[in-house]
């Protein structure tokens, strides 16, 4: 007799061990794998470099650096620097156009799916055509940009807001992206709390596989670092600050198709 509670067809009735899930065809709705977007973000943080070097050398502010910006914007209000008496106007251009940036992508990502590949895509798609309108407008010479402008003091028309407020709408998107895939140890446009963290960490001199977010910490500086030493020197070249701009907006173009093909999340 068959002892009922084990029955000779246990065995066949078991199902099959399950197989590991593949990743869905690649769709605008998918969404893609954060695995290695961290470089991306360390991209990010290089253009972040470009941009603000470059911007500062020409109007006295920051794009995306926006504690810098609260700092002259408080020194306007007794007119200093002397030397740039509406330096504040430019800095306070910059931070309410990041904040609004900072407001409407992060909104609509999440919204619509902030890892999804058709949302990174149209975000870096937006962000390189922020770009490339306000470095058109400037290399067309509609927009005071060298030491040779006098209207960089504070023309009667202020064009120079125009890029300002373009350059700053976009650099809110890398940061929201930067969040949104995960990485909040590399913002993309500050490092006074990256500096913290690195210096506080308890396992700073660990090996590097031991610690993943010193090392994107880390890298998060040295990328801004030398994307503000490539700027400077772009903005000394014959291409002047047009050139940096440009690098930034194909760089990010890139990214943004990159997107297209990055590696798509496995189904849960």
């Amino acid at each position: 007799m068959e002892n009922p509670t084990h029955p000779a067809s246990d065995l066949e009735a078991s199902p099959p061990p399950e197989k590991p899930r593949e990743p869905a065809p690649r769709c605008w709705k998918q969404n893609v794998d954060p695995t290695h977007a961290d470089l991306i973000c360390l991209l990010l943080c290089f253009l972040t470099g470009l941009c603000d070097s470059s911007a500062y050398n020409a109007w006295s502010c920051f794009l995306g650096m926006q504690t810098g910006n609260t700092i002259f914007l408080g020194l306007g209000a007794s007119n200093q620097p002397i030397s740039k008496p509406w330096g504040w106007l430019k800095s306070l251009v910059s931070i309410v156009f990041f904040f609004s940036g900072a407001m409407i992508f992060s909104t609509i990502m999440r919204r619509v799916g902030a890892l999804r590949r058709g949302t990174l895509f149209v975000s870096f798609l937006v962000q390189t055509v922020l770009i490339i309108i306000a470095v058109a407008l400037i290399q067309a010479d509609l927009i005071p940009h060298t030491s040779s402008d006098m209207s960089l003091g504070g023309g009667p028309l202020f064009l120079e807001l125009i890029p300002i407020a373009l350059l700053a709408f976009q650099s809110a998107g890398s940061m929201t992206c930067s969040r949104s895939l995960g990485f909040n140890e590399i913002p993309t446009v500050v490092l006074t709390s990256v500096y913290f963290d690195i210096a506080s960490d308890p396992k700073i001199t660990d090996k590097p596989t031991a610690n993943v977010k010193r090392n994107r910490r880390v890298g998060g500086v040295v990328s801004l670092l030398v994307g503000a030493i490539v700027g400077g020197w772009l903005s000394r070249s014959s291409g002047g600050m047009e050139s940096a701009l440009w690098l930034a907006a194909g760089l990010k173009f890139v990214a943004a198709c990159g997107w297209l093909f990055w590696k798509g999340a496995v189904p849960k």
